[in-house]
């Protein structure tokens, strides 16, 4: 079942590349902070990071279907 929410994403993400808060928001190009609150579940998540988040999956998720 694929992750339905930016949380859940962002959650399979970081246990793909084992990167930390700092490691993720450089990634995806936003700030720790909201790295944070995203992993935390907060619902108000910008349409930047959202599009980020959603980027970032598909690329972790197609280079772990590749290995």
């Amino acid at each position: 079942m694929e992750p339905r929410t930016p949380s859940e994403m962002l959650a399979e993400i970081k246990a793909e590349t084992q990167l930390g808060e700092i490691g993720l928001a450089k990634r995806l190009g936003v700030s720790q902070p909201t790295v944070n609150r995203i992993l935390r579940g907060q619902p108000n998540c910008s349409s930047k990071a959202l599009l980020a988040i959603q980027r970032v999956h598909a690329e972790v998720m197609a280079e772990k279907a590749a290995a």
